[in-house]
């Protein structure tokens, strides 16, 4: 660890947005979706107490398969140009590796 930069910080937020959308979209489409379907065909309205589970293992089943797919597309790990750290960062790199160009940091998914 080199140590902690605002800049990265920053970039690594805008990473992070667009991965924690669509790891949300699939259950907030689907669900409303599906039960649509139920609610259409008369099962919601001859088993009313189906609504609850049915939503729940929509949801369940939808973050399963979108949030390892999510952290699968957007790496924990990312990439900087050392030019874009803070100046004392940027000298403490140079000085313990002069030939390297970039940093990687950890996003924090």
């Amino acid at each position: 660890e080199i140590g902690k930069s605002q800049a990265a910080a920053y970039a690594a937020v805008g990473q992070v947005i667009p991965s924690r959308i669509l790891m949300a979209t699939p259950s907030m489409g689907l669900t409303p979706l599906f039960m649509g379907m139920l609610d259409a065909r008369g099962i919601l309205s001859a088993m009313p107490w189906i609504n609850l589970p049915a939503t729940l293992a929509i949801t369940g089943v939808s973050l399963v398969f979108s949030t390892p797919l999510c952290c699968a597309i957007f790496p924990q790990e990312a990439a900087m140009d050392i030019s874009k750290l803070e100046p004392d960062l940027q000298a403490k790199v140079r000085k313990l590796c002069p030939t390297d160009t970039l940093v990687y940091y950890n996003k924090g998914l």
